[in-house]
């Protein structure tokens, strides 16, 4: 018989629910995983960080990944599309050590396995079960749940909302957003056979196509597959009036570079849209309830920050709340507030880079093959995903921020010029 009072509830079986529930258990908490989905489902977003690999040892399910059979991440590879500038990150050349290597993961073969890790340490999980809502009431939270057969209710100390960015039960928490930072942008993606890769350590690369108004991925998951996307502003996409596998076709036409990445490349499922997907939540820990993963925020996936930033923050709310758990207190106001400010300013190093990547004057400056002051390491180890900037990332980091606002007045390296770079359609 299933129990009904945990210690902890997590709504949400995916990178940061299942890693919280992990997390949780080993700080001795009753957890119990709330998933609206069957396993395995789809999912897009298969770029892991080498800095998240620490998170993932410490859930303990490390070995179990790199017994799955993934693609090994040694780094990335940047083109324009024109094919006339090209720039490989290679993780080993980081200031940081340790960071050398990765994985590519097919995310529903990778989800379920972080899933049944939570369940082999003891984590009750319900598949196929939604939330419908969560109530605070003194020291407790109830979460009704809208299951087949009947509604249920189950109750916890405490809730870690890992349910992704859709708002599917009512929730003040979670309307209030950050004012919005950049243009709104669309992803139009699918998988494919046939696309061609470099040989040896480099075949594994993510490789990233900038184009005027946005970018093309190219991620391999295994052996056959590769995860390719486009992604625009909704501007201009509004602005062709074509349907989402007409707008991708064009665009890989209208890019030498692409077309030879893409010219016998086979769809092997259906094309998907996903929108609007930059955000963060204002407050991240409320009451008993606390947001992480997607449910806090989620930032353009340039830079493949998703899965990292997610894990890190379900490892910080277990952290936080079991703490008080075992002191027998709810959350103090300054721990509520340092959680959103730690988590904020955690993702904003990438923020940083994003705001880098779409403007060309410091796109310029990051393809720049040879930069000085040593700069090239230390972007390379915060392209790792070593947001913790330490001083010698800090510092280094600082120079290209600044290095990039003065590209913009004295042209120090060559920009990047799009009027010659597409082709018409």
């Amino acid at each position: 018989m299933q129990a009904t009072d945990y210690d902890v509830v997590v709504i949400g079986g995916g990178p940061a629910g299942s890693c919280a529930a992990a997390f949780a258990r080993q700080r001795g908490l009753s957890v119990c995983v709330i998933e609206k989905d069957a396993f395995p489902r789809f999912r897009i977003g298969e770029s892991l960080l080498p800095m998240g690999n620490a998170v993932l040892k410490a859930a303990g399910v490390w070995e179990k990944i790199e017994a799955a059979g993934f693609v090994e991440k040694f780094g990335a590879r940047f083109y324009l599309a024109d094919g006339s500038a090209e720039k490989t990150v290679d993780f080993s050349k980081g200031y940081v050590p340790g960071l050398a290597r990765t994985f590519q993961v097919d995310r529903a073969k990778f989800d379920a396995l972080l899933l049944e890790h939570a369940r082999s340490v003891g984590a009750e999980v319900r598949i196929g079960t939604a939330v419908r809502a969560v109530k605070e009431t003194g020291d407790r939270v109830s979460v009704a749940l809208g299951e087949k057969e009947a509604a249920t209710e189950v109750t916890a100390r405490w809730v870690i909302d890992c349910g992704g960015r859709d708002n599917l039960f009512g929730s003040e928490q979670k309307k209030a957003l950050d004012p919005a930072r950049w243009t709104r942008r669309a992803a139009v993606y699918a998988h494919f056979t046939g696309v061609p890769r470099a040989v040896g350590e480099r075949a594994g690369d993510t490789v990233v196509v900038r184009l005027p108004e946005g970018w093309f991925w190219l991620i391999p998951i295994d052996a056959e597959r590769t995860s390719v996307g486009l992604v625009t502003t909704t501007t201009a996409w509004r602005d062709t009036g074509v349907e989402p596998e007409e707008l991708f076709r064009r665009t890989v036409a209208s890019s030498p570079q692409l077309r030879d990445l893409m010219g016998a490349a086979v769809a092997v499922q259906p094309y998907r849209v996903t929108a609007d997907y930059s955000y963060f939540r204002k407050e991240l820990a409320a009451g008993r309830v606390v947001l992480a993963g997607d449910a806090a925020g989620f930032f353009d996936p340039i830079f493949s920050s998703g899965v990292y930033v997610a894990t890190w923050s379900a490892q910080r709310a277990v952290a936080m709340i079991a703490d008080a758990h075992v002191a027998g207190r709810a959350l103090s106001g300054r721990e509520r507030a340092g959680y959103t400010t730690r988590v904020k300013a955690h993702a904003g190093v990438f923020c940083r880079l994003i705001d880098a990547f779409y403007d060309n004057d410091s796109f310029a400056v990051f393809m720049t093959s040879k930069p000085p002051l040593d700069l090239g390491r230390g972007l390379t180890s915060i392209v790792a995903g070593h947001a913790r900037l330490i001083w010698p990332l800090w510092w280094r980091f600082k120079i290209f921020l600044a290095v990039c606002w003065l590209q913009k007045r004295l042209r120090l390296v060559a920009p990047i010029d799009y009027v010659a770079t597409m082709l018409p359609n």
